[in-house]
């Protein structure tokens, strides 16, 4: 799997089955995506998990808000649903 953040434009042309996690940003301008593409257009690449959610943590006001981040297994554990 490969880890991004995107612009919420660039989601919004991603092929939605090869998406493993997706969550939006506080303000909805961004996207964590966890996929199996290669992206291109990105605003951060990350080389694992692990990064990821130590980036979630430091950047927590982006994403959570309430002065955590997002744990490394939930991007194992929620997986996404296109469509809902």
């Amino acid at each position: 799997m490969k880890y991004y953040i995107t612009t919420t434009e660039v989601f919004e042309t991603l092929n939605k089955e090869n998406i493993q996690y997706a969550v939006y940003s506080i303000d909805k301008s961004k996207y964590i995506v966890i996929t199996s593409d290669t992206l291109d257009d990105v605003l951060s690449t990350f080389s694992n998990a692990s990064s990821l959610s130590t980036y979630t943590f430091e950047n927590n006001a982006d994403w959570v808000g309430d002065n955590t981040g997002i744990e490394e297994s939930e991007f194992e554990e929620i997986e996404y649903l296109s469509g809902l």
